[in-house]
């Protein structure tokens, strides 16, 4: 059985975007801890003597912002009811609000405390005077923080999904289309054994050589494999050919060894080898000759097939043109339109030309699933 697509599993590294609950925290404690960093070098000389009240309002803004605004803003994100162009003066009149009542509840029960001290009265005042614009940075910041980090993941998980909508999409479609070449190509096969119905022995042959060709089809899980594997079993195809018409039909191979170890689309050549009969076998005079090319060029891997007599367009006569549009939109789903199917018309003689990008695609993993709602 396929392996089925997995949860999306993101390094697990202290930025774990699949992890919300820990990404929390270490904002949280890198934030709050910032903040008394930064009134300890607003208070320079007098930090030391003001430290436990810097640690005390540090720990305050992390308590209140964890267990009452970030709940509260949560059940306001899930509802819906603020949009990205509304979050903006959200944080802008929640952090100056935050900030002076913050600064005015802990102005008031921390002046009694400091009064009573020993410490300068110019700390002081330069203490409590600085809150205000401090904490009312501190808590911007986290607002803009939390709102900012939180609009990302749900972007990228949309993205995600997105992505993962558009492979099985994809996937789909390159299932279709494989699926449409293998009756084709049975149709055919079938008529050559009506054929020679009258002959026994050439319908036993040409029946094993389908049985090797239906094997080969069987047996293939993906959309890649070695061009050499498909050009061995379409010799059965040729061979089949070569029973049916004997001295009207010729064909030849001409690949390079390194070309038969290269991965390629599955059921590349067979369409435009059975064009190359079908058609030539209409056209060209006796014998109707076939070759098949392939070789390395310099970024690309080059296929040719080519046959006796000319060119029969889409849409005239029998010819529908499906095949080659079939082989085409599978190429563009596989290779982002950079591989190219494209006919070289001389006299007397039809080319397909299949240019192919190297180095070539692996089989198409599957895309992750997205991200879990926390």
């Amino acid at each position: 059985m396929k392996e089925q697509p997995r949860m999306l599993a993101f390094e697990q590294h202290w930025f774990d975007l699949s992890n919300k609950r820990r990404l929390f925290w270490i904002f949280q404690g890198c934030g709050w801890f910032g903040t008394s960093v930064i009134a300890a070098a607003v208070l320079r000389s007098h930090a030391v003597a003001l430290l436990p009240f810097i640690a005390f309002r540090a720990l305050f803004g992390m308590v209140v912002t964890s267990f009452l605004l970030r709940p509260l803003l949560r059940r306001v994100r899930r509802r819906g009811a603020l949009s990205v162009s509304a979050g903006i003066p959200v944080v802008l009149v929640g952090a100056v609000a935050l900030g002076a009542a913050d600064s005015h509840a802990m102005s008031i029960g921390l002046s009694r405390s400091l009064a009573s001290s020993s410490i300068p009265t110019e700390a002081l005042e330069l203490y409590l005077d600085s809150g205000t614009l401090l904490r009312t940075l501190a808590y911007g910041c986290w607002l803009a923080l939390y709102f900012g980090i939180n609009y990302f993941i749900e972007t990228s998980r949309d993205r995600l999904r997105l992505a993962l909508l558009e492979s099985e999409t994809r996937e789909s479609e390159l299932r279709l289309l494989r699926a449409q070449v293998n009756p084709h190509f049975l149709f055919n096969a079938l008529n050559s054994i009506i054929a020679e119905a009258e002959r026994p022995e050439r319908v036993i042959a040409i029946t094993h050589l389908l049985a090797d060709f239906l094997r080969f089809s069987l047996a293939q899980d993906g959309n890649m494999h070695p061009l050499g594997e498909e050009l061995d079993v379409l010799e059965s195809y040729l061979q089949v050919e070569k029973i049916r018409f004997e001295q009207r039909f010729e064909y030849t191979l001409v690949v390079d060894p390194a070309v038969r170890l290269q991965r390629v689309p599955c059921a590349l050549v067979q369409p435009l080898l059975e064009n190359a009969v079908k058609y030539g076998m209409r056209t060209s005079p006796r014998p109707l000759r076939v070759v098949v090319r392939a070789r390395l060029g310099a970024g690309h891997l080059l296929l040719e097939v080519e046959n006796s007599g000319h060119w029969v367009a889409a849409g005239t006569g029998t010819s529908t043109g499906i095949g080659l549009l079939n082989l085409r939109r599978r190429l563009a789903l596989l290779y982002d339109n950079r591989a190219t199917v494209e006919p070289v018309l001389t006299s007397g003689r039809v080319i397909l030309r299949v240019t192919l990008p190297l180095p070539l695609p692996a089989d198409l993993p599957h895309q992750p699933a997205p991200l879990a709602t926390p």
